[in-house]
This record gives structure tokens, sequence and C-alpha cells, in this order.
């Protein structure tokens, strides 16, 4: 009996002080392994979202083509030949016409030889004269640096030329459609199962979409691909978030991003050596196959589990946890205690599970109707929400714009991907200093003004010198991009500690809905502002830069705040601290103590807190 009071008390004086979630996970080891076996997990999942979502440079690579004519193909003609009988000059962008080709016999061509028909005056047209030409149905592809891709399996050029856009736009579309509903379904069924399903889809749509037997059929997985993308990068960011301590947010939100760089960078070393479509897309599908691991390592977010009122699952969590670490746990029924004791005190509103199941269709559908517009219709939550949609709108708007309307760095293909995903690198390990000392306000609101005054910068260059390429022009417009790739990261971090938990997951996919609006319209405000004023895409970039440093100033500080559980604003661990000394001993929070009940049966203890 004295072993048992004995261990009662140490279990007590251990677990008295578990206030918050941050208490929980230094128990289970916070700054042991478990953080670095997380990070390895869910990091992966960021370095395979850019080998399947910005891979379209390649597989969707566009080399020269012409005409095919087949009586002269069958007479073995050279590609030469066949070019200077037969498809008329171009405009300047091109040496030769595309689509259309000489209306000419090529039938006697063929019979008559190059040298022959080439001095016959049948096949050439006199000084005046209407120059007859006709559309091709088919095309020959120059082979020389691809073997093949998605435009010369299925021909998607000329009058098909829409279906080729039409692969590069169903990305944005995908990650649009995955952020609304993935967004939703993190919160109602879980982060795990999302990033599962999510994981698993990619990886089989991946390899579907190798074996395409027609370009719609192509289409369509590539929209499931980037449904699915947006599910296992979403999910992850929002776990990884959730399963570390606040002392530990900075840098592990920073570095969870580099993983997705490395990812931008290894595209192009794979896209060199595999010149073949749908091998490609075989080669970049493999990597993915890792996230088969997920179903044994991927834990589901304690956090989640304590909002929804599954204590007994968050306890196995935290043990999980506690284990990969070498800790040892106070015992289940004080920690499991514990738990329930931060589930009630931390949000108001108890689970709601029983009165769920009670509920008919219609009240279950309403119900996810008013959780899916809950942003927008709750007090506490709607003015930050509205100056983060608007944050990630911008951030989206102006990193596309700005990599879209830059100077090239390299005419290679390969080597300009390579050398984009390296300019994200330097951009995050700015990012990592700033958050942890100046906090996420001023970083972000810093990081909008170094990308408004370099955008403006650049707009004065084009108006002062109109058609100045230079060194300065690529230094400015490298700083604006530094700085909005920074700041777009940035503003996945601010999201998620803004928001509580039972609507994190809801508030990032909804702004990254947002995002991809902006990601939409900057090819138009390039493309349309540019041809009118070369400048114009500069000053709205550098005006939308300006106005979302205007609004972030007026969102609060999350740095050193423990992830809100309510609606209410986060607040800094230091600030709870000092109000919490001020409490009684006995807080709402806290569990109870076993040293002091010294004369109460442990047994008759453990009844009664069950």
């Amino acid at each position: 009996m004295s072993e048992d009071k004995a261990e009662a008390k140490k279990s007590g004086e251990d677990t008295v002080a578990i206030t918050t979630y941050d208490d929980l996970n230094d128990l289970a080891g916070s700054q042991d392994i478990r953080t670095l076996l997380i990070l390895v997990l869910i990091s992966f999942g960021t370095f395979i979202n850019p080998l399947q979502t910005i891979n379209y440079q390649f597989l969707g690579a566009t080399p020269d083509y012409w005409c095919h004519v087949p009586p002269l193909v069958d007479a073995n003609w050279t590609q030469d030949q066949i070019l200077s009988l037969a498809i008329p000059n171009g405009n300047s962008s091109s040496q030769h016409s595309s689509c259309v080709m000489y209306d000419y016999n090529y039938t006697l061509a063929a019979e008559l030889g190059f040298e022959v028909a080439a001095s016959s005056p049948e096949f050439s047209f006199e000084d005046g004269e209407e120059v007859r030409t006709v559309k091709c149905s088919s095309r020959d592809f120059d082979r020389n640096q691809y073997e093949s891709t998605v435009v010369t399996e299925w021909d998607l050029v000329c009058e098909r030329r829409v279906l080729y856009s039409t692969t590069q736009a169903v990305s944005q579309v995908g990650t649009l459609l995955g952020s609304l509903v993935v967004g939703y379904l993190y919160d109602v069924i879980g982060r795990r199962p999302v990033v599962l399903l999510s994981s698993s889809l990619f990886t089989l749509s991946g390899f579907l979409a190798a074996v395409s037997p027609t370009v719609e059929f192509y289409i369509f997985m590539k929209t499931i691909i980037a449904f699915m993308a947006s599910g296992i990068y979403l999910g992850c960011f929002v776990l990884v978030m959730e399963l570390c301590s606040s002392r530990q947010r900075s840098t592990v939100s920073v570095m969870f991003v580099i993983p997705w760089a490395l990812g931008y960078m290894v595209l192009p070393g794979i896209a060199y050596l595999v010149r073949t479509w749908y091998w490609l897309q075989v080669a970049l599908t493999v990597p993915a196959l890792y996230t088969i691991s997920y179903f044994w390592l991927l834990p589901e977010s304690p956090r989640w589990l304590l909002v929804k009122g599954k204590y007994e699952d968050a306890l196995n969590v935290f043990k999980w946890l506690a284990r990969i670490n070498g800790r040892t746990l106070p015992s289940d029924e004080v920690l499991l205690q514990a738990i329930k004791n931060l589930a009630t005190s931390g949000d108001k509103e108890k689970p709601k599970a029983d009165q769920e199941a009670k509920e008919d269709l219609a009240a279950r559908v309403l119900d996810a109707v008013k959780k899916f517009f809950a942003l927008v219709t709750t007090a506490g939550l709607r003015g930050r929400a509205a100056v983060v949609f608007f944050c990630w709108f911008a951030s989206s708007l102006i990193y596309y714009g700005v990599a879209l309307n830059a100077t090239n760095l390299s005419t290679d293909p390969y080597i300009y991907m390579f050398l984009g995903g390296l300019l994200e690198i330097p951009s995050y390990a700015l990012l990592w200093p700033a958050i942890i000392y100046l906090g996420r306000k001023k970083s972000l609101v810093g990081l909008y003004l170094v990308c408004a005054v370099s955008i403006f910068a650049v707009m004065t260059v084009l108006i002062v010198t109109p058609g100045e390429t230079g060194t300065l022009m690529i230094f400015l417009s490298l700083c604006g991009k530094l700085a909005i790739t920074a700041g777009f990261h940035l503003a996945f971090i601010f999201t998620a500690e803004l928001f509580p938990t039972s609507y994190r997951s809801l508030a990032v996919g909804q702004a990254n809905v947002f995002a991809r609006i902006g990601s939409t319209c900057s090819p138009y405000i390039n493309d349309i502002l540019g041809v009118v004023t070369v400048w114009a895409p500069s000053a709205v970039f550098g005006s939308l830069a300006l106005m979302a440093a205007g609004l972030a100033a007026l969102l609060p500080e999350t740095k050193d705040c423990d992830l809100p559980e309510t609606n209410e604003i986060p607040q800094s661990r230091q600030r709870k601290n000092s109000q919490d000394s001020a409490d009684s001993l006995e807080m709402k929070t806290g569990v109870p103590n076993c040293s002091f009940e010294p004369d109460i049966d442990q047994s008759e203890t453990n009844t009664g807190r069950s």
C-alpha cells in the first residue's frame, strides 16, 4: 500500500503542472527524436508534391513541328527537303509555318524526286500570285530534345491547342477543388485519414496517367493528382503544426517546406534523364510509394482528437510518442483525466458526438453547411479570415505573376527550372531567423514591403529606361521574388496559428482557394495589361503587396503563443503564465493531485475519477 501511495504521489507531482497542450507534449518528449521522425515523414510528402504539380513544362513540352506530308515521308525525303518544298515561311517567332502547308500535288512531287520538284514551276508561285495553303490534319515533330511528350502523343497543337492549355489549367482547378473539399474533411473526419486517402489516390492516379489511352483521360487523371496533392500538402502542414510544441513551430514550419524546394530542383534532373513522357510520369510517381509507410507511422493529431472528445485515442497517441522517445508517462487514469480537463477547459463547447448521432439527415447537412461557412459567419473569426484570405490571394498572384513577368535567367528549361527551385531555399533560410526574433506579424509586413519596393523599382526602371533588361532589372526582380516566396510560406504558418483547432484546416483550405484564384489571374495581368503598358503588371503587383502589408499589420502576433483552441485571440505563453500565477494552485485545467489524498485508498481514488 505504501508503494502504491508513493507511486500515486509521484504521478501527482508529475502531472499537476499539466495545464496546457505543450505540457503534454513535453511529457511525451517534444524535444526528442519524435520531432525528427515527424519531420522526416511529413517533409517527404512535400518533396513529392512538385514532382507532379509543376511537371507540365517537361511532360507537355512543345518541340518544333510542321505539317506531316505522307507522300514525301513515304518517299524517304529528309526533314529539310520537306520543309523546303512543302512548308511556308512562318512569322518572326519561327522559321516555318506550323499548321499549314502549300497546296501542291505531293504524290507527283514524290514521283519526281526533290531535285526535279524543287525546280518545277508546278511547285512554286510567281511573284504576285496568290499563295495557296491548306491546313494539315497531322504534324511531324522535332524529336532531337524530347523523344515524346503529351503534345506529340496526342497532337496538341494548332486547332487542338486548347487541349494543351487544359492540361495545364487542370492543375490549378484540381488544387482549388481539393482545397475546398479536403479543408472541410480535415476538421470532420480527421487529419490522418484524409492524408492517407489523398496519398493513396495520388500515387494510383500518377501511375494511371502514364497509361492514359486518350488525352481526355489524361486530363482527368491530372485533375485527380492536383486534387490529392493539395490534400497531402495541406494535411501534412496542419498535422506537423499541431504535433510540435509552440517553441518548435518557428523551426519546424520553415523546415517543413525545404523538401518542396528540393523536389522542385530534382524534377528537371529526372526529366533530363527520362525523355519519354510516359516513363517520365512513372519515374515522377515512384517516390510517392514512400507514403505507404504513413499507414503505420503517421499519427492522428492529438489536438483534433481532444476537440472531438476522443480522449482515449489522444492518450494512445501520446503513449506512442513517449514510447518512441523512451519517456515514461504517468498512469493512464491520471493522464486521461488531464486530457479531459484540457479539452473541457480549452473549448467551451463540449463534444457533440451523441447529439449528432441523433440528428436526422437534413440537420446534418445544415450543420455541414454552417461548418463550411463558419469562418465568415463567426464574429470572432470573420475579421481574421478576411485579412488572411486577401494575403493569400495577393501572395499567390504576385508569386506567379513575378515569376512569369521576370527576365529569364536561362533559356535552357532544365537549368531554368533548377534555378527556380534553388531560389526558394534562401527565401526560407532568411524566413527562419526573422520569425524567431521579429515574430510573425512584423516579418510578414516587412516581406510585403520589401516586395512592394522591389516591384515598384522594376516599374520605375521600365518607365525611365524602356527595354532595359540588364543586371539591375534581374536583381530587382529576384529581390521581389525572394520576398514574396518567404511571405507566401509565412502566410501558411500565420494562418495555422491564428485559427482554433476546430477550424484550422478549414481556414488553410479556404485560404488556399483564394491563392488559386490569384495564381489563375496572374497570367491574364501579364498577357493583357503587359501588352497595353509594359510596366502595368508591376504596378498591380506592387500595389497588392502594399495593401497586403497594411492589412497584415492588423493581425495579432502569434509568436510564442499556444495554438488556440477557442475563437479568442492567441495569447503568448508568458502572458498566460503571468495570469495563471495569480490563480489558486487548484486550477481548472489541472488534474487531481494524489499526493494531497494520503488517507484515501488508491483504488477508491481511481474509482472516483472514472
